[in-house]
């Protein structure tokens, strides 16, 4: 099977370096239809080609690329975000376990996508990462959605008590009110989610919320939280007095 893709990007050398890195890793495999400079351009050949895969630049002038997702009502394509930097989109991206690329792009990541769309095309996974992708974006969100192997877990963020994560596993076990879910996301990760005022990352391997807070041990330097769970504060992150201030502001 050909792949069709279309590269949307505003700049034309990173345009034209995505499309050489796909004829070189992609030969009789891939096959580009267009290159685009913008969304409302990218739009237009989508509808008209209905290309397999999307190369999408996040951060575009006018319109970035989650505008484009936004004005299709249902997605029938993959999506390989691009972006020069890492964000909270980013971040958002890494949870709703989506493929994207950071500039300067290695060419060997885009190689390794090809193959991955080659042996199983993910649509209907896809699509519903990216409904996961939209709820995780919103600005008033009150949910934060996993993907797993059965479809989504859905997390209240007014629920999480406090994450944390050990071994170096690349997992993050969440406390919620009632139950506890273990995602595969890392700690850093999940933090750029949470709202700050109400969350506080108190080591490498542990995130709280503030209201289910009972206590400070200060001797040992642990918060007791309202199950009576211990948490270790790193000294690396606060001292006594900057953690009083954090958990007061």
């Amino acid at each position: 099977m050909l792949i069709k893709a279309i590269i949307v990007d505003d700049d034309q050398k990173s345009r034209e370096l995505i499309q050489t890195f796909c004829e070189v890793y992609g030969e009789n495999k891939l096959q580009i239809v267009d290159l685009c400079n913008s969304v409302d351009t990218a739009i237009i050949s989508i509808e008209k080609s209905k290309p397999d895969l999307v190369f999408l630049d996040i951060d575009m002038p006018k319109k970035n690329g989650f505008e484009l997702i936004n004005h299709f009502a249902e997605i029938n394509f993959e999506i390989v975000f691009v972006t020069g930097h890492a964000n909270q989109f980013t971040k958002a991206i890494e949870i709703s376990a989506l493929n994207y690329l950071m500039k300067p792009i290695n060419p060997l990541n885009i190689k390794a996508i090809i193959e991955r769309f080659e042996d199983k095309i993910l649509l209907s996974d896809s699509i519903n990462r990216i409904e996961i992708l939209k709820n995780n974006l919103k600005s008033d969100k009150k949910s934060i959605v996993f993907p797993n192997n059965d479809g989504f877990t859905v997390a209240e963020i007014s629920e999480i008590r406090y994450c944390e994560t050990s071994n170096g596993d690349g997992k993050c076990k969440i406390m919620l009110k009632n139950e506890s879910i273990t995602v595969s996301k890392s700690l850093s990760t999940l933090f750029q989610l949470l709202p700050h005022h109400t969350f506080l990352k108190v080591s490498a391997s542990a995130i709280i919320n503030k209201n289910f807070i009972k206590s400070l041990d200060s001797k040992k330097f642990v918060l007791v939280m309202k199950n009576d769970y211990q948490i270790k504060v790193s000294e690396k992150f606060y001292t006594k007095t900057s953690l009083m201030h954090a958990l007061e502001s």
